[in-house]
């Protein structure tokens, strides 16, 4: 039962991506409007998602402001066993579904030089369910897995002059996981004895978010922001059933517990007016994967002890580059286009059933509209194209051929009074 008690950190793993907000299943799209740019809003935030692209730019526009966002998330991952892999000869993918994910931020402008700002937002939240759970080959990894995260940050912004701004946010996060798969054993020949079901939470944690704005032309912005290392204590429990007559296989439930050091991130770009109607934003995010080498199971009293272990993870650093446009077409509509490209910071080794991540590259459409005066809707889809990866050295000997894919699509509501 090693392989299932294992699984929990496998898990884990999923958080670590959603919390700073790289590749993986986490979801960088927390505004609508910088995802129609390809995600660029550092150096050119324009609405209360400053919050979490850059504290800074919550002085950029005066008075109150309600942002309300919805996004879709609709990914595609096919796999393919290699020989002599149980699944060989078969093609299995993700059962179809739609995860929403909202957002809401307040700002409120209390003088020309200060304001503060709150916001609730998911920054992943996804779920990997495959098809045929009962004769999927990876079932004894992981056949559901449901990842949740809240993330309430209160924010302040200070602009001492027209030059430049500084903000700051403290990040509040508190995340749920749901993990189900099937228990097999070799008895000699593999054989489904039962199912477990895996939750858990984590502790409160915190955080904080740093941003800066500096306006050296009156047509160009430089934006940074730096997201700060988060740690983690997840606890979890296993509940364990058997089928019928093997009772005795499977080990007694009980809970368990990992830390999890969630690294930093930061954030540089630059906006530039390239006519009175364009204007071009680039963006660059570099996160410190490198300091995620393995990740430590510890059960406790009740448990059996010999399953603690010490997985091996050995993440590299990774990075993003992201470009978008903005053409306004008149006063009251905005067009938009975006570029992505990520690169994942998971080895081949932990590529798996629970996470299949790769490089990706993106693609994002968008418009804003004002609907009245002080009412401004903005909509986007984003379409994220992984590399396809031929795994042949899985830590777990679960070895095959992923192709994946995933559509993303946002709708916004802008509120100033």
């Amino acid at each position: 039962m090693r392989q299932s008690l294992k699984a929990l950190l496998l898990i884990a793993v999923l958080l670590v991506p959603g919390t700073v907000l790289g590749s993986g299943y986490a979801v960088w799209e927390m505004g609508t409007r910088s995802s129609a740019l390809g995600g660029t809003m550092t150096a050119h935030p324009v609405d209360a998602s400053a919050i979490f692209y850059n504290p800074a730019g919550l002085t950029s526009y005066s008075g109150n402001q309600l942002v309300f966002n919805v996004t879709g998330i609709k990914p595609y991952t096919e796999f393919a066993g290699v020989d002599p892999h149980p699944g060989y000869g078969t093609s299995e993918r993700l059962a179809d579904a739609l995860f929403i994910l909202p957002q809401a931020y307040y700002s409120h402008r209390v003088s020309k030089s200060l304001a503060l700002g709150i916001g609730f937002y998911t920054p992943y939240g996804l779920a990997v369910e495959w098809e045929n759970p009962e004769t999927f080959s990876g079932r004894n990894i992981a056949t559901f897995t449901d990842l949740k995260t809240y993330f309430l940050t209160p924010t302040i912004s200070w602009k001492p002059s027209c030059m430049f701004s500084v903000g700051a946010g403290l990040n509040v996060v508190k995340g749920e996981v749901h993990l189900e798969q099937a228990l097999v054993e070799n008895l000699p020949n593999p054989t489904d004895v039962g199912t477990a079901v895996i939750t858990g939470d984590s502790d409160w944690s915190y955080g904080f978010n740093l941003g800066l704005l500096v306006k050296p032309h009156e047509k160009v912005t430089l934006g940074l922001n730096y997201k700060s290392k988060i740690d983690l204590t997840f606890n979890g429990d296993a509940d364990f059933t058997p089928f019928a007559g093997y009772e005795a296989v499977l080990p007694i439930d009980g809970p368990a517990e990992t830390a999890l050091p969630l690294p930093a991130l930061y954030s540089a770009g630059l906006s530039a007016n390239l006519t009175e109607k364009l204007r071009a934003e680039f963006n660059y995010n570099f996160i410190y994967w490198s300091e995620f080498e393995t990740l430590e199971l510890i059960f406790y009293p009740g448990t059996p002890v010999e399953f603690s272990s010490v997985i091996p993870e050995n993440y590299e650093d990774s990075k993003q580059l992201r470009l978008g446009l903005e053409y306004t077409h008149c006063d009251k509509m905005q067009l938009r286009a975006g570029w992505v490209r990520d690169t994942s910071p998971q080895p081949s080794a932990t590529t798996g059933p629970v996470l299949p991540d790769a490089n990706r590259t993106g693609y994002s459409i968008g418009s804003g509209h004002s609907i009245k005066e002080n009412i401004h809707l903005d909509t986007y889809m984003l379409f994220l194209f992984l590399d396809d990866q031929e795994i042949r050295d899985n830590q777990d000997g679960y070895n095959g051929d992923y192709h994946s894919f995933t559509y993303l699509f946002g709708l916004g509501l802008t509120y100033n009074f």
